[in-house]
């Protein structure tokens, strides 16, 4: 209400001044009463307006005061949470972050150890493999030289035999059945 006052004088002594300037320069003589009549209706206005409005305007303003604060304040919290779930967010985003290189990398090194025993593996059934094929071609090359061998000897035998039949004379054969007899005789 002081600041009001305060106001309100201020404006009146201006248009005192400004009035009695505009009077003394237009010749009247002073103040009109018609001008005073206004200066004073309008002061009473004032005046009225200023005390029928004080509790209205004033619960107004600060209750207007009061939801602008309401607001800034829940505008500071809703920044404040918006900002901790960012840095959260941000948070969750490195971890993933960390945890797929992490995955990348266990992946790449399970790969490393899957491939270098494949190849162990392949090399171990390499192994296998030659040493079977040379066992199997030391068992082929013995069963050839067997077979080989029983070969020789049927044809040996067959070209003794040839050779026997042209050669010997019946007494020959005589002799040699009686050599033989002999021998099994000594050996009983």
């Amino acid at each position: 209400m002081r600041r009001f006052s305060r106001w309100l004088c201020l404006s009146l002594g201006i248009q005192f001044i400004v009035a009695g300037n505009l009077w003394a320069a237009g010749g009247a003589g002073g103040f009109s009463m018609e001008v005073v009549w206004q200066i004073i209706a309008f002061g009473l206005l004032a005046f009225f307006l200023a005390k029928m409005l004080k509790k209205p305007m004033g619960a107004f303003l600060v209750k207007r005061r009061d939801e602008i604060r309401g607001s800034l304040d829940q505008a500071s919290k809703k920044e404040s949470e918006a900002q901790k779930v960012f840095g959260e967010w941000e948070k969750k985003l490195e971890a993933m972050s960390q945890e797929i290189r992490d995955l990348h990398e266990t992946i790449r090194g399970e790969g490393e150890e899957e491939r270098q025993k494949i190849v162990e593996r392949a090399q171990e059934e390499g192994e296998r493999v030659r040493k079977q094929a040379q066992i199997i071609a030391e068992h082929e090359v013995k069963k050839a030289r067997m077979a080989l061998k029983k070969e020789m000897v049927d044809l040996s035998l067959e070209m003794a035999e040839k050779l026997l039949k042209e050669k010997i004379q019946p007494q020959d054969q005589e002799r040699l059945v009686h050599e033989y007899i002999g021998r099994m005789r000594g050996v009983r």
